[in-house]
C-alpha cells in the first residue's frame, strides 16, 4: 500500500506561513563549526525540519530570521519552496 502525500504538499498556492514557520536555536553544531545558532524552518504540519542556515554571531542570525519570517508572510508555498529548497541557485 502505497503512503499518500501530506496535505501540506497538496496545494502549493497557499499561503507559505500556513504550514511552515522559523526559529533560532543556540548550540553545538558540529565539530568544524564548534558553537553557533541555527535558523530552522519546520513545517509544522508533518513536524519536519525543512531548511537550516548556520551563523555564528546572534545578530546576523536575527536579521535571517527576520528576512526568512517576511518571506514566511509573503511567499506562497510553491514559491517558499522554490526560493529556499531547490537543489538550484537563487
Amino acid at each position: 500500500m502505497h503512503r499518500r502525500e501530506s496535505p501540506s504538499r497538496g496545494n502549493g498556492s497557499e499561503a507559505a506561513n500556513s504550514s511552515l514557520k522559523v526559529r533560532i536555536s543556540k548550540g553545538f553544531i558540529d565539530a568544524a563549526f564548534g558553537e553557533g545558532f541555527l535558523v530552522e524552518v519546520w513545517d509544522f504540519r508533518r513536524q519536519k525540519l525543512v531548511y537550516g542556515e548556520r551563523y555564528k554571531e546572534l545578530d546576523r542570525a536575527r536579521r535571517r530570521l527576520n528576512e526568512i519570517k517576511n518571506d514566511l508572510d509573503t511567499m506562497s508555498l510553491d514559491r517558499f519552496r522554490q526560493a529556499y529548497l531547490s537543489r538550484h541557485a537563487r
